[in-house]
């Protein structure tokens, strides 16, 4: 069995060499443990046994490790920065068997590795025995929709007036009423951040996760945070918002 109080003690002890009185790093601490709370929900939800309930959970808490030097250095979350917090958690985690600290079995190993070196990806990649492919999917899943959580509470706050007078780009609103997931690229509008975000409901595994969605009214809690002033933005807007409605009650039937 995995001890997920050692786990959690020990991320605790690795996250004070980093500042928590920067906004960045005390985010993605309380992110971390969101994520372990919904991951093992989600494993619970699918009917998991005890032990592989707990790996879920262990991998939803160290799936992020690699954001406190992310932000330590670039003082950023961005993509422009060139590193991804993904591939780096395993250059933390294999680190002198850092690993051990948070599981003494090195079992699950490769799955712990690879459910983490996924979760960031635009996709999983291929190739992946179903096994393994389960705890990328839980990962990504509990991740997104905490990401959801932030988005509906925290994300924009300073570019509030920017986002209300932006445009959607034509791209990414085609893409989005394909309910395709949009790959972000370079020059895209303010909004364009929140289309992108908004899509990520197209790349959402198990029903019980549309069906917290659902329940906690994310979509309509992130869009209804602005008033934006252009007549077609808002109407691109509402045929946003009523593309993920029912794209999420559907799936939760």
């Amino acid at each position: 069995m995995i001890d997920l109080i050692k786990a959690e003690d020990e991320f605790k002890k690795y996250t004070q060499n980093y500042d928590m009185q920067l906004d960045g790093i005390e985010r993605k601490y309380n992110h971390s443990f969101r994520v372990m709370k919904i991951s093992k929900e989600i494993a619970e939800n699918l009917k998991l046994n005890e032990e592989q309930i707990q790996l879920a959970t262990l991998i939803g808490l160290l799936h992020d490790i690699a954001r406190f030097e992310e932000f330590t250095r670039f003082r950023a979350f961005s993509s422009k920065n060139e590193f991804d917090h993904g591939d780096y958690a395993l250059e933390i985690l294999k680190k002198d068997s850092f690993i051990r600290k948070f599981i003494e079995t090195d079992k699950y190993d490769d799955i712990i590795f690879t459910a983490i070196k996924n979760h960031n990806k635009f996709k999983i990649e291929d190739g992946l025995d179903e096994n393994t492919l389960l705890y990328c999917k839980i990962i990504r899943d509990a991740d997104k929709i905490d990401i959801f959580y932030e988005g509906a509470t925290i994300f924009w706050d300073t570019q509030k007036e920017e986002m209300e007078n932006s445009e959607i780009s034509d791209s990414y609103f085609e893409q989005f009423m394909k309910k395709q997931v949009i790959f972000r690229v370079p020059n895209q509008t303010k909004l364009d951040s929140v289309i992108v975000f908004a899509a990520f409901i197209f790349d959402i595994n198990f029903k019980y996760s549309f069906e917290i969605l659902k329940k906690e009214n994310y979509i309509n809690k992130i869009l209804n945070r602005f008033n934006f002033e252009k007549t077609e933005t808002l109407e691109r807007i509402n045929k946003i918002r009523e593309v993920s409605n029912d794209f999420i009650n559907q799936k939760c039937v």
